[in-house]
């Protein structure tokens, strides 16, 4: 709109604005290739927008027109007034200050008519014309200004510059190697000692040959840059000697510090104690004996010493928590078994689940969750050697074929008196155990994983004993379970005697063990007295006299019809 009000300001000023202007089919056609890629509402705001900037650029360019000095008025033709006027006004200047004239802008400034015949402004119209001379005048004052100043002034500008730049970069030289030989000398800083005059200076640069002005700003440049140079110099010198030795030191210090804190933290983490890396924390003296540092400087020990510590408590730290986040994602596990069967192991491939094809009628889900060592409390008489496993079998339709097992394997070096156990009622169940090609397994039924607290272990029994003549018996297995429950003992000659007949007092002993009888008074009289008076009051035997008797398996039976209420309990149960 600008543009166009320009051309139109010595036009007749009443043509309207909307004449002037495209329609908006042509503003579409004009910016089609960037209004393909906008939407409609943007395409709508930029033609609202264009017509609103043409009308307000055109009614601009039109006032312009009809102002008092039309001369003001920029044309077509104006750029080139204004390059023109600066270049020939710069030449004018550079003319002038050559041919040994004082500067006098009016005396070189061509007349109009000159001017007119220079740039064949006839064939221009009036007002082209006279804006074009307009503007060409006041370019040619400023490249006039330009042109003569430059010949007066840039060659002493150049000699200057050279000269300084020149002088620093010698005296930043001297000075640099002054400093360093100074403080190696074990000399103060003086950068004043050694720095030459200027008459040697000039002599051995050869500054007479050159120019004052050239010579000066050597002069100058070269004493300011010398000091500088050796002042600084002189100060890395000193400071890279200390900081150096104590960065290499600090470094040595990070580097043992790294592998001390790390196998700290193992250890800890290991034990379970709290993540606390300032249990190590070292003396000096410590540290200066373990890494032999008496014969390091000082800032070589303070460096260590530093590297160390932050080395040691980074080190334990990551290590802690590498180690940490390990456990957490290994926590758990859930597997899906299909009913061909399957086998589930732990991440740290120590434990495996084994569950025979067609024990479970459906799919069922097995998950694994390792609990930590102080999660449960132990007896002494116990040395736990795996983790906990809490194991939990979800079967959706809870059928199932409890005559097949379910096999439970460790992985296992240990000797005979380790087994596999299970936690029921707050204390740890032996389940009947064989240890075979580093493994220890057992099997236990389906009906085993009811309940949702299924926690099994390795433990081993140090109180266990070796029954000598049990090897080759057919419930070897029962009564190696028994003993290590703690329902029966064996002799003190380490044997059990296990096809010796069984009174009706010891098989009514060993039944209040496996069922837990609430026997009152028990601690005030002997087990045996307290357990046969229980019984004759539940009914299990007549009397007293009965209890020394030697026990057949049709008493075992009647016995054992009484104490688990199911009438058609056999031996061979």
């Amino acid at each position: 709109g600008l543009v166009k009000g320009l051309e139109n300001n010595f036009a007749d000023p009443k043509i309207p604005y909307n004449e002037a202007r495209l329609s908006i089919k042509e503003i579409i056609k004009k910016y089609e290739d960037y209004l393909d890629n906008q939407n409609d509402i943007y395409r709508n705001s930029f033609i609202s927008g264009y017509l609103k900037g043409f009308e307000k650029g055109y009614n601009e360019g039109v006032s312009a027109g009809s102002s008092t000095n039309k001369a003001d008025v920029k044309t077509k033709y104006t750029d080139y007034a204004d390059s023109l006027g600066l270049l020939l006004g710069e030449i004018y200047g550079h003319k002038d200050f050559y041919a040994n004239k004082s500067a006098n802008i009016n005396r070189s400034l061509p007349s109009n008519k000159a001017l007119t015949g220079m740039f064949n402004l006839d064939k221009l119209s009036y007002q082209d014309r006279y804006a074009f001379l307009n503007t060409f005048k006041g370019k040619f004052r400023e490249g006039y200004q330009e042109g003569y100043g430059k010949a007066n002034f840039k060659p002493m500008e150049i000699s200057y510059e050279e000269g300084v730049a020149q002088g620093e970069y010698f005296g930043n030289i001297l000075g640099r190697t002054s400093g360093t030989k100074d403080y190696f000398e074990n000399k103060t800083r003086d950068y004043m000692r050694n720095i030459p005059s200027n008459g040697t200076i000039i002599r051995e640069y050869s500054l007479n040959k050159d120019g004052k002005k050239y010579r000066e700003g050597f002069l100058i440049g070269f004493r300011r840059a010398y000091e500088e140079s050796y002042n600084e110099s002189f100060r890395t010198m000193n400071v890279d000697e200390h900081r150096r030795s104590y960065e290499e030191g600090y470094e040595e210090g990070l580097s043992a510090g790294l592998d001390k804190g790390e196998i700290e933290a193992t250890e800890d983490y290991y034990l379970k104690l709290e993540n606390n890396w300032k249990r190590y924390f070292p003396t000096k003296s410590c540290l200066i004996r373990e890494y032999s540092l008496s014969i390091e400087s000082k800032n070589y020990r303070n460096g260590f010493f530093s590297g160390y510590l932050d080395g040691l408590a980074q080190g334990y730290g990551d290590k802690y928590r590498e180690l940490s986040q390990e456990t957490i994602e290994k926590k758990s596990k859930v597997e899906e078994v299909p009913i061909s069967g399957g086998e589930v192991e732990s991440f740290d491939n120590t434990f495996f689940l084994k569950i025979e094809k067609g024990t479970y009628y459906n799919p069922v889900i097995v998950k694994l969750d390792v609990l930590p060592d102080e999660f449960y409390s132990l007896d002494e008489g116990f040395i736990k050697v795996s983790d906990y496993y809490k194991i939990n079998v979800t079967n959706k339709s809870y059928a199932k074929d409890n005559e097949k097992d379910i096999e439970l394997i460790f992985e296992y070096y240990g000797k005979n008196n380790g087994g596999i156990y299970k936690l029921v009622n707050d204390k740890w169940l032996y389940i009947p155990s064989y240890i075979e090609d580093g493994y220890i397994k057992a099997f236990v039924t389906p009906n085993s994983f009811k309940g949702k607290a299924n926690v099994y272990s390795v433990l081993i029994d140090k109180n266990s004993k070796h029954l000598l003549d049990i090897r080759d018996h057919w419930a070897k297995d029962e009564i190696t379970a028994y003993q290590r429950r703690g329902i029966v003992s064996g002799y003190s000659d380490n044997t059990f005697r296990p096809d010796e007949k069984i009174s009706k007092g010891d098989f009514l002993i060993i039944l209040s063990k496996v069922y837990n009888w609430e026997i009152p008074n028990k601690d005030k009289t002997t087990d045996y007295e307290e357990t046969i008076s229980y019984a004759i009051d539940k009914g299990y035997i007549s009397n007293i006299y009965k209890a020394n008797e030697k026990v057949t398996y049709r008493e075992m039976e009647t016995i054992m019809r009484k104490v688990t209420g199911y009438e058609n309990f056999h031996w061979y149960n």
